[in-house]
């Protein structure tokens, strides 16, 4: 059984980068606004704003150039890198079992730990307190958004990473 690499829809990431696009003008055009008619709230704005939606669409056409896996389901566990504060490597000694989560009107697949205190630990800082974050909203610590996935819907990733798990258990529990 090799690795599972489950990548990205180009397109949406082009969309998400184009949205980024012009909430950057918007946010630019704000600020030029405010510059030339010294409208101070409108400069404030403008900043605010041109900064954050800056910085997110250049991760967002980063991230349309470069097809990158959303998740890598491996022998020994999976790689959850749908988004910039994923969880990273996950064995699937510390997964309990994995579930559909529907968040916001999105769904996800959540990850249960078998023990939840042990499995923070192990998390850096930031991937840490996005977990605790989860948890406090009654969501598994780790969600993983496929919602983007090429050619695969939630199920069928879904129904892979239960039958690894059920696999893995077998050979080693």
């Amino acid at each position: 059984m090799d690795n599972i690499v489950i990548e990205e829809k180009r397109s949406k990431a082009n969309r998400l980068a184009a949205a980024g696009f012009g909430m950057f003008l918007i946010s630019a055009a704000l600020l030029v606004y405010g510059i030339l008619y010294r409208q101070i709230i409108y400069l404030v704005i403008g900043i605010v704003a041109t900064i954050f939606f800056g910085i997110s669409f250049l991760i967002s056409l980063t991230r349309a150039l470069h097809s990158r896996p959303l998740l890598t389901i491996t022998l020994d566990g999976i790689i959850d890198s749908s988004c910039t504060s994923a969880a990273g490597f996950i064995s699937f000694l510390d997964i309990d079992r994995f579930e559909s989560v529907n968040v916001f009107g999105q769904k996800a697949i959540g990850v249960v730990p078998k023990d939840t205190k042990e499995f923070l630990h192990k998390l850096k800082h930031t991937q840490r307190k996005n977990a605790e974050m989860n948890m406090k909203m009654n969501y598994p610590p780790v969600l993983i958004r496929v919602d983007t996935a090429k050619d695969m819907s939630i199920e069928d990733i879904l129904s892979m990473l239960k039958k690894r798990l059920v696999d893995y258990s077998r050979l080693y529990d």
